[in-house]
């Protein structure tokens, strides 16, 4: 008798554990999003003619299939008084996307990407077109090449934008956050003029940090440019800015 309760006991406690241990199930689907505001906005290491100068609103919503497929939205508010269009507070870029993400093992992983760029109220379609995104990530390396398929009134058809991330995690919650800009440029197209057939863009390198359990993130990057297509220096530069998860 003794025996059998010690047995029935192991059993039920074996089964106790696996049913407190089990792995939680994956879910299908998930939809998160991002709010942001930062002190200026410079494409891709812009910085003599930034898209906003000032004070910039930016935000997007994402969903993920279990699968690896991907889609998603992302906008910005843009400042183009400088650039002869007329500052009526409306101007904004719309980044509609979607792609695929995939793994080869624990570390090493890849995305394939479609990227259209649609600008709201600037006065000018050509600023709207598609743009392929290819990416690989090991650990906290990550590098993405971005490729224009159309000319468009900031880039020709065949511009590549290369581009290395690290990050590093730091004491007291702070991450270091690293990115490296570089440029092949396309000479034939809308844009005439261009100099430059291969180039350094920007450096950045950063610190960010969670604010309590708020949620929000602050941060501070500082921008070393570099040269645009015409062979320009691009200012040195420092951004701050506050961004919400959700």
């Amino acid at each position: 008798m003794k025996l059998t309760l010690k047995v029935l006991s192991l059993a039920l406690l074996s089964a106790v554990s696996s049913f407190t241990f089990a792995e939680e199930p994956v879910a299908e689907h998930t939809v998160s999003g991002n709010i942001s505001v930062l002190s200026s906005y410079n494409l891709r290491g812009i910085t003599s003619a930034p898209e906003n100068k000032g004070a910039t609103l930016q935000g997007g919503l994402d969903y993920n299939h279990a699968s690896g497929f991907y889609a998603g939205w992302w906008g910005s508010t843009l400042d183009y008084s400088d650039y002869g269009f007329e500052n009526n507070g409306s101007e904004f870029e719309n980044d509609f996307y979607a792609g695929y993400n995939g793994s080869i093992n624990d570390d090493l992983g890849y995305t394939v990407g479609l990227t259209y760029y649609y600008y709201y109220d600037v006065g000018n379609s050509d600023s709207n077109g598609f743009e392929t995104n290819l990416g690989l990530t090991y650990k906290d390396f990550g590098v993405t090449a971005q490729t224009l398929l159309e000319d468009t009134a900031w880039g020709n058809a065949g511009d590549t934008y290369l581009k290395a991330t690290y990050s590093y995690a730091l004491p007291q919650d702070f991450s270091l956050n690293t990115a490296l800009g570089l440029y092949a440029y396309e000479k034939s197209g809308d844009i005439e003029g261009t100099t430059e057939s291969f180039g350094f863009r920007h450096f950045d390198i950063g610190l960010s940090k969670p604010l309590g359990d708020t949620g929000v993130t602050a941060s501070m990057n500082y921008i070393l440019g570099g040269y645009d297509r015409f062979d320009e220096k691009q200012k040195n530069k420092v951004v701050f800015g506050l961004g919400y998860s959700f």
